[in-house]
């Protein structure tokens, strides 16, 4: 069968090309803010069986154990770290690897298919600016999706393999232990099955996913602290625009964010757009992966709590595999100017994902390396196993070195008392006995300490400076 796009040796340059690029940012990858955060989860759960967090202090609870966090992700960070130890490099491997997998199995999705259709959709998922940028970052978003494509791939399997519906709902399960997003796979998997198939297919899926699930509470059930897990889940950042009606309403006209956010997820999102206008009078409205994708997109319309850019990646499989689909099938039947339209827009695809990879790579070069910046930073820092107060990603090489508390958590005490000066901030750090303090010049979720605010504040006098960072160190009396 002929191309209809491109010959087939162009897909397996430019997939050539993609990874290539993928591996060389993965060198040096700068850290993000959060993911020390999630790390200290896996730290402590290697170190002491449990789940918490000191960076935090007494913030919800956490310092004595937190229970409402990316279960199956934290738990396979721990697994890989405690073979590997703990670096902002091993961190980030889980994600790499289910980022990875996700593209194999989009491959795998299309076994029965042309071969073009299969490398075009393995070709938009890993040109995806939005996978480049996030793949090797410490988040659970990449696992999430690989194992939510999984449980459609088990409900809605490639010509001669069996649908499974129990498999796909474990599979669900373990998507929203991953992470509570995760639950519009459920929700997508049981109405599809609902729809598609039968109650009892729905019912069986629905057991074995609830089932599954249900282990997100058994450690607080099997330390009694069920209603911690609760207030904790009440009183988390990352969910209060839930739980306000204007809040709510507006993270959900605001959903549209989530596929415009910048060119990385628009070039994939218009393509989707104009493939459904310029064919919609050869898809049909009952499409199985069209259904299934429209229901995950309406489910997660009606659960988010954000439309942050990187919850994208909870729908690209399905977007990738739908795009292609629609051009190999329906583009033959369409006007030559369709036809020339859509190479345009493919090579403009490719175009934007290299613009993301030298993004990338660029901040790789221009931020510097965390651990080694940590101890610079700490050889200003001469009173070791002392109380200190800095950004997050300052658990990188000296968790054990300091009693170290996150900057953010005082963001979160000037928000819940609505101000806190400087001078305040600082009274408060002589009271609590902290003996240095490290400003965030970047302000990833951290208490603002200004670069020109004053060299001396109270008993604190500025150490040290450069354009990341500040430290300040209490002086004896």
């Amino acid at each position: 069968m002929p191309s209809v796009l491109f010959p087939i040796r162009t897909y397996l340059i430019l997939l050539l090309v993609l990874l290539a690029g993928l591996v060389i940012t993965f060198i040096h990858r700068a850290e993000y803010y959060d993911e020390a955060w999630f790390a200290e989860q896996s730290y402590w759960l290697i170190h002491t069986g449990q789940v918490k967090s000191e960076l935090f202090r007494d913030y919800n609870g956490w310092n004595k154990g937190v229970f409402v966090f990316h279960k199956l992700f934290i738990y396979a960070g721990a697994l890989i770290m405690s073979a590997t130890g703990v670096s902002v490099a091993t961190t980030k491997l889980v994600s790499i690897l289910f980022g990875l997998l996700g593209g194999y199995l989009v491959w795998i999705s299309g076994r029965s298919l042309s071969r073009e259709q299969q490398w075009l959709s393995v070709f938009l998922f890993f040109g995806c600016g939005t996978l480049i940028r996030f793949i090797s970052v410490n988040r659970p978003e990449t696992m999430c999706m690989t194992i939510g494509f999984a449980s459609y791939l088990a409900i809605d399997p490639p010509k001669g393999w069996r649908s499974k519906p129990i498999l796909a709902g474990l599979f669900a399960g373990l998507s929203a232990l991953t992470h509570l997003n995760g639950i519009i796979y459920l929700i997508a998997g049981a109405v599809w099955l609902w729809l598609k198939v039968g109650w009892r297919a729905m019912l069986a899926f629905g057991v074995a996913g609830g089932l599954t699930l249900s282990l997100y509470g058994l450690d607080a059930l099997l330390a009694g602290q069920i209603g911690t897990l609760i207030d904790q889940f009440r009183n988390d950042p990352a969910t209060q625009e839930n739980f306000g009606l204007m809040a709510k309403l507006t993270v959900m006209a605001d959903f549209h964010q989530i596929f415009f956010h910048s060119q990385n997820e628009a070039a994939l999102t218009v393509l989707v757009l104009l493939c459904a206008i310029l064919f919609r009078k050869q898809i049909g409205r009952t499409n199985a992966l069209l259904l299934y994708t429209g229901l995950l997109i309406g489910s997660f319309w009606l659960l988010t709590k954000s439309s942050t850019d990187i919850y994208f990646l909870l729908f690209l499989p399905w977007l990738s595999i739908l795009v292609a689909n629609w051009l190999i099938t329906c583009l033959s039947h369409q006007p030559a100017w369709q036809w020339r339209l859509m190479q345009v827009l493919l090579i403009g695809y490719f175009v934007v994902s290299a613009i993301q990879f030298r993004e990338v790579i660029v901040e790789n070069r221009t931020v510097p390396d965390t651990e080694q910046h940590n101890a610079l930073l700490a050889s200003y820092m001469p009173h070791k196993h002392t109380k200190v107060i800095a950004p997050l990603e300052f658990f990188f090489g000296q968790m054990e070195a300091y009693q170290i508390w996150g900057l953010t958590y005082y963001l979160f005490l000037a928000k819940k008392r609505k101000d806190l000066a400087l001078n305040d901030f600082f009274q408060l750090a002589e009271q609590e006995q902290v003996e240095y303090i490290i400003s965030d010049h970047r302000l990833n979720a951290s208490y603002n300490i200004p670069i020109n605010a004053p060299a001396a504040l109270g008993p604190y006098h500025r150490v040290f400076q450069d354009e990341w960072n500040t430290i300040y160190a209490r002086q004896e009396k």
